[in-house]
């Protein structure tokens, strides 16, 4: 008695048969064009390179020419670097002013401050929202995983527009961070929304 199974010539009529092209491919789906699409531009900024046109909800103003643009992130919708490790980032948080200034400051270790030692901090204003400045030196734990840094300083905005939190925070060796505190300022006051 035979057992049904594959012979030689019912795999080969398989395979041939695998093998016909449809005579014609209709193709029903499309995609929005990115900027890998275009052609490249010579004279194109960091800014223009690592953040596409009509994204993200922040346009940069005065931006340093030894800051050095990289990609935008889920947590950072403007990044740059310089220096040694000296890191730019503009955000949007939850909370509330208070508990922002107070996690940036637990991350060098500092003390919490209450509302009135908020109150005493510089004032700053960032896209028409009002904010405070925040500074810290020492040991800087970053979190997510990074191990910690010394000598380091952070120097950021943190600012309140209807219900968000934007956040300019600026972090890197304590030199490096010290030496752009008054490009940051500018950096923060030409910041503007897209579209306004």
């Amino acid at each position: 008695m035979r057992t049904p199974g594959f012979t030689a010539c019912g795999a080969l009529a398989l395979l041939l048969a695998a093998c016909d092209k449809p005579a014609e491919v209709t193709v029903d789906e499309s995609r929005p064009l990115t900027m890998i699409d275009e052609n490249p531009r010579v004279d194109a900024t960091s800014n223009d390179r690592f953040q596409p046109p009509g994204t993200g909800p922040f346009i940069a103003g005065v931006v340093p020419s030894d800051w050095l643009a990289q990609p935008p992130s889920s947590f950072r919708l403007l990044s740059y670097r310089f220096g040694t490790g000296s890191e730019i980032a503009v955000g949007m948080s939850a909370g509330d002013i208070p508990s922002n200034v107070n996690r940036w400051l637990g991350q060098f270790g500092a003390a919490a401050l209450d509302q009135a030692g908020i109150d005493a901090l510089e004032k700053g204003e960032v896209t028409g929202a009002k904010g405070v400045w925040v500074e810290a030196t020492g040991d800087y734990l970053p979190g997510m995983g990074q191990p910690p840094r010394s000598n380091q300083a952070l120097y950021g905005l943190i600012a309140e527009d209807a219900g968000r939190i934007i956040t300019v925070k600026m972090t890197g060796p304590a030199d490096e961070v010290a030496a752009q505190k008054e490009a940051l300022k500018t950096f923060a006051a030409t910041l503007r929304k897209r579209g306004e």
